[in-house]
């Protein structure tokens, strides 16, 4: 009894003393709205309008027809929110700060399917927010 009265304290005083990431804009915290943006994607050179929402130091990209990609902020703390950046390749799923899973085919030829090489700006994107929707929100 006295080793799970341990385990429980000492579970709880590391989620109490593990900080909180929780992206923010000038102190306040933006986790969990969705707001309007555009998304550029490095590796194809799209600009895409999409929907965003951010939670912790990721941001969920949502794009038109239902497909969405989550990635990794470079940084939580946004000081420019026309240059939020952050990494995260499609079809991938962030399972930490440092590591994901998932793969990327070539589906080229039916029945044929090989994983593809990485470029080097593969995976980087850029978030431009709606300025307007933006405004809005953080003077609530």
């Amino acid at each position: 009894m006295k080793v799970l009265e341990l385990v429980l304290t000492a579970a709880a005083l590391f989620v109490l003393a593990t900080p909180v990431k929780a992206a923010e804009y000038q102190g306040k915290n933006i986790d969990g709205k969705k707001l309007a943006a555009e998304a550029y994607y490095y590796a194809t050179g799209g600009v895409y309008d999409v929907q965003v929402s951010f939670k912790d130091n990721r941001a969920t990209i949502y794009f038109n027809g239902g497909y969405q990609t989550t990635i990794q902020l470079n940084q939580p703390k946004i000081s420019d929110p026309n240059k939020i950046e952050g990494y995260g390749k499609l079809g991938q799923i962030p399972l930490s700060d440092t590591f994901s899973i998932g793969l990327e085919f070539n589906n080229n030829e039916v029945g044929n399917s090989q994983l593809l090489p990485s470029s080097t700006d593969e995976g980087f994107w850029r978030i431009s927010l709606d300025s307007t929707q933006f405004n809005n929100f953080i003077k609530k």
